[in-house]
């Protein structure tokens, strides 16, 4: 679905995929398998690399599960968060569709983000730190209200799509679960008090 007025067809909203919680195992390890507290689980590499299986066409010729990004967004390295766990949960993603990732915005520069999300023209996926993810769908959205305010710790197996309000000017919100890998649950994330 291409929008008449311009702007995205759509948008989806990730967490990043695992990270190390505290000093125990399972510990953070970079692509080389190198220890790297700022990058992605061993876990997370397999989330990271199961999402091509969502936004990619099927060797059969059957459609993706989700519509194939047009635009990536992951956060910049600043002075915040020098976490690569963003980039590193698109780059499988990346790699497959030979789309760069636009990592032009540090973690908290959501206004920056929303401009360039809001200008972009197709599909969009963003992979954001989950206590931003909620800021950003409710500047998106023709109801904030319906936007959970909190995205749980636990949680790495959940998508945000949001697709065109009828109005046209904002979105709407819909939850996926992931469903990728052992033990993803199959719930939403509730919308919190």
């Amino acid at each position: 679905m291409v929008r008449v007025s311009g702007g995205p067809a759509s948008i989806s909203l990730i967490r990043h995929a695992e990270k190390q919680l505290g000093d125990v195992p399972p510990r953070s390890v970079s692509v080389d398998g190198e220890p790297d507290p700022e990058s992605l689980t061993p876990r997370g590499w397999q989330r990271a690399g199961a999402l091509v299986g969502l936004f990619v066409p099927r060797a059969d010729g059957s459609g993706p599960i989700l519509p194939t990004p047009t635009h990536l967004f992951a956060s910049k390295l600043g002075p915040h968060s020098q976490s690569r766990r963003p980039r590193e949960t698109l780059e499988p993603l990346s790699e497959r569709l030979g789309l760069p990732i636009d990592a032009s915005f540090i973690q908290d520069d959501l206004d920056g983000l929303e401009r360039a999300i809001r200008a972009a023209v197709g599909h969009v996926l963003v992979a954001w730190e989950h206590k931003r993810i909620p800021l950003i769908a409710a500047r998106l959205v023709a109801d904030p209200t319906q936007v959970p305010t909190v995205w749980p710790d636990d949680r790495y197996d959940v998508i945000w799509v949001l697709e065109p309000a009828p109005s046209g000017d904002d979105f709407v919100l819909r939850q996926i679960p992931e469903s990728l890998l052992g033990g993803d649950r199959t719930d939403t994330i509730a919308r919190s008090a």
